[in-house]
């Protein structure tokens, strides 16, 4: 059916969706909340907006330093110094936007499509970009895919951002933007710099992926699922009919199918005992928890009572993934796993292995999710009208 919404897509005048879609607010440096930064020009001057007023320009070659204080937000350079009461928006009249630098804490210097808006929050700036959403797909794919994969592996990385980042909208409504740059949504770390995502992003300008209700996807990715994906509800509170575990040859072979950790016995069983009151005087329990190795995926370590959750372990433990065997060696644990990441949706080293033999990015997508269609951006209501 996808291909049957693909080909009348090209005959659907555009539609309101379009336009909503057309930027994306995002928060910057969450990770590392600054109250210094440095803003310059990528290429081009900035107009300064003070409080909602114009107020200057930035020149191509100045920078200007914003610095948090209790009267709001102070900018200084060589040829500026004042204060906003409230915010300072900062925006491109070449449309190259602009570069930004973290003062405090330091950080590296990194360009932005679009306009930035600097306010206070709580003890520190708050900065927001404003990002064409097809530069800021492009800007993802780089930081989550990185360079030298196969232009179908690109393709299919384009589709699933774009479709992540218009589902979680929402997410940080309450902060006053839609989706922050670190791993909470999806890395976005600037422009970006590889040709060939730039035009695999081209090639499927606007494509989001739908379930059969044409709503969005909540199109989750993780590093390597270790020969298996897990259902959606088995790691979060709600289950998904187009997350659904799935059988994966195709990373078994990758850099991070497999992983190993050794720990104390004592430690073990210790951890177990406190986190989950696991009867460690009854030897029984303790040969089950110290020699487990699951034919597949479990939810629960040796099925035992007290239920004892992987995920949570995995969380507690910095393990690589909730998929791994025990077994005992001496007075050590071995934990043996497979995979890195929760698991769900789309495993990306098996989908790189995919393209590089051949697939096509829509095969490699109905491979990690069940049941779902290709839709043009602006063509969203109209299925959505005709599905009712």
């Amino acid at each position: 059916m996808y291909r049957t919404f693909l080909l009348l897509s090209a005959f659907l005048p555009a539609a309101s969706a379009h336009a909503q879609y057309a930027d994306v607010r995002i928060g910057l440096f969450r990770e590392s909340p600054s109250r210094q930064v440095m803003v310059m020009g990528d290429g081009g001057p900035l107009s300064i907006w003070v409080d909602g007023k114009k107020s200057a320009e930035l020149a191509s070659s100045d920078g200007v330093v914003l610095k948090f204080s209790d009267a709001g937000v102070h900018a200084r350079s060589l040829m500026l110094d004042f204060t906003a009461a409230k915010n300072i928006t900062f925006r491109s009249a070449s449309g190259r936007g602009f570069r930004l630098r973290n003062m405090a804490p330091k950080g590296p210097e990194r360009a932005y499509p679009g306009s930035l808006e600097v306010n206070r929050a709580g003890g520190s700036l708050q900065l927001v970009a404003t990002v064409p959403l097809e530069e800021y797909v492009a800007g993802v794919v780089q930081a989550e895919a990185g360079k030298d994969h196969w232009m179908e592996y690109y393709k299919l990385q384009a589709v699933s951002c774009r479709t992540y980042a218009l589902a979680n909208k929402r997410r940080h409504a309450g902060e006053g933007f839609e989706v922050c740059d670190a791993v909470h949504c999806q890395v976005f770390h600037g422009r970006n710099r590889v040709d060939s995502i730039r035009q695999a992003v081209a090639l499927t300008r606007d494509l989001v992926a739908v379930d059969p209700d044409i709503r969005l996807i909540h199109a989750t990715f993780h590093s390597n699922c270790g020969g298996e994906t897990v259902n959606a509800e088995d790691v979060w509170s709600k289950s998904e009919p187009y997350l659904v575990s799935t059988l994966d040859t195709f990373c078994l072979h990758e850099p991070h199918a497999v992983w190993e950790k050794s720990m104390p016995r004592a430690k073990w069983l210790g951890y177990l005992s406190k986190a989950f009151g696991v009867d460690t005087d009854d030897s029984n329990v303790v040969a089950s928890v110290t020699n487990y190795q699951p034919d597949c995926r479990d939810l629960y370590l040796a099925n035992i009572a007290p239920g004892i959750s992987l995920v949570r372990l995995r969380k507690d433990l910095h393990l690589r993934s909730a998929y791994f065997s025990v077994k005992p060696d001496g007075d050590q644990v071995v934990l043996s796993g497979k995979g890195f990441g929760h698991g769900v949706g789309l495993c990306q080293e098996g989908a790189m292995h995919m393209a590089r033999n051949g697939y096509d990015y829509t095969t490699i997508l109905h491979h990690y999710f069940t049941n779902v269609h290709l839709v043009k951006l602006q063509n969203l209501d109209f299925f959505r009208d005709e599905g009712h």
